[in-house]
């Protein structure tokens, strides 16, 4: 699994996101001159109404999950299948990110995990997602070769980007993706999100920082708290610029789902609360392609929300007319008999083909999300890590909303907070530069306790007795968690946080299996409400006479979770390879 980005001579991103993905390139004799110097396409809707540094994270498919179109493309194609009522054997799959998030935070996610598409029809997330990736992938490879370049697939690495606040599964479930995409794992690295825009914006002079004054703020020995908030999820981590100008990480990756479609689900709850959620949902259904223009252009004045002194006192949307009609037909009364009886009476004024939000209302929508952000950065301030930070970094694509930024102003004025230009692509960009310089990011704070499950002689002084487990005559006690790391740690890159001893129990056995947990709390006895994040095995030396200890060194400072088997009799080392178990909670 371990890569160098020495061997390659280009380095490419993709960046996976919420409501839009995308990739960025940039050969490796340019980021030698110019660590931001890189590359990334522009896509537009079929309407002409939005053009975007990214394309929606949209994925259809046909009935043998084939994939049709990715991102405006599939939009469009579904309208139209739709229109002419040949939608039905077609998997249409948007925002499903968030599905994913959905499981990790409840600790479930599995390698046969599935996620529903419009319809509520299922199908396995790892399939739908390499789909994406192998898009993005061969969208990256085709503009290449259509610059003449003469590259060749295995000149570049690729670069995939994942929240920091995903666990270890999540990571490894993303690398599985993109190898069934047609990355081979040697050529992917593992990028954390707010870690590659801090990199990125570290390289940035300090015109194109908003927000910054004349003396860098990226200077060795600056603190800064990075806020990187995306379509679905916020992303905080907090940097410490040292004396080689790399990164080191002060405190542990925490977020939450407070991302630019909670602003979008706010304005989608306050339809539903006038024309019923069954309508909405039944309307979606109908009229998909209707649906999508309505929420497009939305998305457009939500960007735009905020920018100048908005002396219009109300956003205006478009309402196709196929929504008016709909909800006639089915409530039996127009919209703004319906509006009168809710609490949105003197709020949406409805009128032919649009609808007019006043300010305040409209300004509500964002509510949910800031105070959620907001709520979260003070108590981040209240840790004796944190509370001496005085910058605020805010990227992602949520990050450029004037309305989002005025209330991290406001919500804490004795910090400077410093926005780069096109913040939406400062992930992008930074994940190719960290592809470029790994290193640039020395040290981590872990996030849990790690450890593996092992057997241990059995004390009835010390051990649970329904934890006995008698093995060839020997009481051994089963389920023990041997700690390898401490949850807040600081994992230096590239050091060895580990290493453990293990032998296995018979004389029989070929192999020593290593499951890994994790935990929130410091030190647990046993795995017991532990959570299994992987596993791995070792071949170890045959003949019960000799030594069949083997070595285990665990890495836990990169991105990903690295491991190293030495067996001690012949000093062979090998690396380990990681699998998700299959059926299994995880």
């Amino acid at each position: 699994m371990a890569v160098s980005s020495l061997e390659y001579l280009w380095v490419a991103a993709i960046d996976f996101g919420t409501t839009f993905s995308g990739y960025a390139f940039g050969g490796r004799e340019e980021l030698e001159v110019n660590p931001t110097k890189t590359s990334a396409p522009v896509w537009q809707a079929a309407d002409g109404g939005l053009i975007s540094s990214k394309t929606p994270t949209t994925v259809l498919l046909d009935k043998d999950e084939n994939l049709v179109e990715f991102g405006f493309d599939a939009e469009t194609a579904y309208a139209e299948l739709s229109e002419d009522e040949e939608h039905e054997e077609y998997y249409y799959f948007r925002r499903f990110k968030m599905m994913l998030y959905d499981k990790v935070r409840k600790s479930n996610l599995t390698v046969d995990t599935k996620i529903a598409d419009i319809r509520g029809r299922e199908l396995k997330a790892l399939t739908v997602i390499s789909h994406a990736i192998r898009f993005l992938k061969d969208h990256l490879t085709k503009s290449l070769e259509n610059r003449g370049s003469g590259i060749k697939t295995e000149e570049i690495l690729w670069v995939l980007t994942v929240p920091a606040i995903w666990d270890d599964t999540a990571k490894l479930f993303m690398r599985k993706a993109a190898q069934e995409a047609g990355i081979p794992a040697y050529q992917l690295m593992i990028a954390l999100e707010p870690e590659a825009a801090s990199i990125y914006c570290k390289h940035l002079p300090v015109e194109k920082l908003e927000g910054s004054n004349s003396i860098c703020a990226f200077q060795p020995g600056s603190k800064y708290l990075v806020l990187d908030a995306g379509g679905g999820t916020v992303d905080i981590t907090v940097h410490e610029v040292k004396r080689n100008g790399h990164l080191k990480e002060l405190d542990r990756a925490s977020g939450g789902d407070w991302g630019g479609t909670s602003v979008d689900m706010a304005f989608k709850d306050a339809l539903a609360e006038i024309v019923t959620e069954g309508m909405i949902e039944g309307y979606c259904h109908k009229h998909t392609g209707d649906y999508i223009s309505l929420f497009r252009d939305f998305e457009i004045k939500k960007r735009k929300c905020g920018i100048g002194n908005d002396s219009n006192p109300v956003i205006t949307l478009k309402v196709p007319v196929t929504f008016t009609e709909e909800c006639k037909d089915t409530l039996g009364e127009d919209l703004t008999t319906l509006t009168n009886k809710s609490r949105f009476k003197n709020h949406f004024f409805w009128k032919s083909d649009k609808v007019r939000i006043d300010m305040p209302t409209f300004e509500g929508f964002f509510q949910p999300a800031c105070n959620g952000i907001i709520n979260h950065v003070k108590e981040l301030f209240r840790s004796p890590k944190v509370k001496d930070v005085k910058k605020i970094l805010m990227v992602g694509g949520f990050s450029e909303s004037p309305l989002l930024q005025d209330a991290i102003k406001k919500a804490f004025p004795d910090c400077q907070v410093i926005v780069p230009q096109e913040a939406g692509l400062a992930v992008l960009r930074g994940a190719v530069v960290f592809g470029y310089n790994p290193k640039a990011i020395d040290s981590r704070i872990a996030k849990y306790t790690y450890g593996v499950d092992m057997h241990t002689r059995f004390d009835p002084g010390k051990h649970l007795e329904s934890k006995k487990d008698v093995i060839n005559g020997i009481e051994y006690c089963k389920d023990i968690f041997d700690r390898h790391v401490q949850k807040g740690q600081e994992l230096i890159v590239d050091e060895a946080q580990a290493e453990r001893s293990y032998v296995p129990l018979t004389s029989q056995q070929k192999r020593i299996g290593f499951k890994i947990y994790t935990s929130m709390l410091d030190d647990p006895p046993y795995i017991d409400n532990c959570t299994n994040i992987g596993k791995f095995s070792v071949v170890v030396p045959e003949g019960a006479e000799d030594d069949r200890s083997v070595s285990v060194r665990m890495i836990f400072g990169k991105t990903e979770l690295t491991a190293e088997a030495t067996v001690v009799k012949t000093g062979n080392s090998t690396p380990a390879e990681f699998e998700l178990p299959e059926d299994e909670k995880i």
